[in-house]
């Protein structure tokens, strides 16, 4: 097999494994609330993480400058404990499907954020992409929820500031991962030390939720426990490997485009698992902001004087999940 099939397939083996882990996050957020899903999730990945390096490479901690250390660490805290604190919110608020589509706003983020903060540049056909992005979130996230919506008028409205705040935090952590990725540290001890900053820093934000009362009443069972295991190996474990194993096989640009179609592949899982309805709206919608994703990534990755893809360009299962 080729390495560009190889590259492809592994690209839609990581959307497929978003798919369920989006799922799968949203079904025990429901049960045990979204701070002990990001508690336990967070958590659960730097044990298997920490077991990786010591079994296969001997350590515990990969070596790395402190400049490199420094920002990934905070890339952890931005992407993993606050972003994804939003993220498991909006999934448990809004559900998975429209969250999903907010997240597509993260590669547009991240670029202007590249752009603003550390001059990076940004060619024509990127800022068509994200026009186009902005475009299709906007028509999506406008639908009117339909009389058998289970999500009130005030959950729909806090879960969309929700995304926006998640996909807005996982930009901030493409941006700053992408400053240690480009002093030479490989992504899997670069997604080590941010899965590390995020556990840390997410026992002392669960503390403080459970402290003040803002934690949900939780309704433990093993089925709950069991569907968030599974969003564990699907999305930071094997999510992670496959869109390495993408990025390595095809021109980054490419990889993006196929790891961003998740908001599509949501669509008939959703409607599948949970019976909900798909109108035209939603696929349309849908459609323009991956389409929107797919221009961004192409023009990013093809600027003639960068060695390295912009932080817009990169997949984000690279640095997050």
């Amino acid at each position: 097999m080729t390495d560009a099939r190889i590259g492809v397939l592994a690209g839609l083996a990581t959307a497929g494994l978003w798919v369920v882990s989006s799922l799968s996050f949203t079904k025990s957020g429901q049960a045990l609330g979204a701070t002990r899903v990001n508690l336990l999730r967070t958590v659960a990945a730097a044990v298997v993480l920490c077991g990786i390096q010591w079994f296969s490479l001997g350590r515990l901690y990969p070596g790395m400058s402190e400049s490199a250390l420094a920002w990934l660490a905070v890339s952890g805290v931005l992407g993993l404990t606050i972003g994804d604190q939003f993220l498991f919110t909006g999934y448990v608020m809004l559900g998975p499907r429209l969250v999903s589509v907010l997240m597509t706003l993260a590669p547009s983020m991240s670029a202007i954020l590249a752009w603003s903060v550390f001059n990076e540049k940004m060619n024509p056909v990127g800022v068509v992409g994200m026009l186009i992005t902005t475009a299709g979130v906007a028509w999506a996230a406008l639908e009117r929820a339909g009389a058998d919506s289970p999500h009130t008028p005030r959950e729909r409205r806090t879960g969309l500031m929700f995304g926006v705040a998640a996909a807005l935090c996982q930009a901030a952590g493409f941006v700053t991962a992408k400053q240690g990725l480009d002093q030479g540290v490989e992504a899997f001890d670069a997604q080590t030390i941010r899965m590390y900053a995020g556990a840390l820093t997410v026992i002392p934000l669960a503390l403080f939720a459970r402290t003040a009362g803002l934690t949900v009443q939780a309704r433990p069972s093993r089925r709950a426990y069991a569907i968030l295991a599974l969003g564990v190996v699907s999305g930071p474990l094997c999510g992670v490997y496959f869109s390495m194993l993408s990025t390595a096989k095809v021109p980054v640009g490419v990889a993006a485009t196929l790891i961003g179609l998740v908001p599509v592949l949501i669509l008939p899982a959703t409607r599948i698992i949970d019976g909900e309805r798909i109108n035209a709206r939603a696929w349309i919608g849908t459609i323009i902001a991956v389409a929107g994703i797919a221009v961004l990534s192409m023009g990013a990755s093809a600027q003639p004087d960068r060695s390295e893809p912009s932080a817009a360009a990169q997949p984000a299962a690279e640095i997050t999940r």
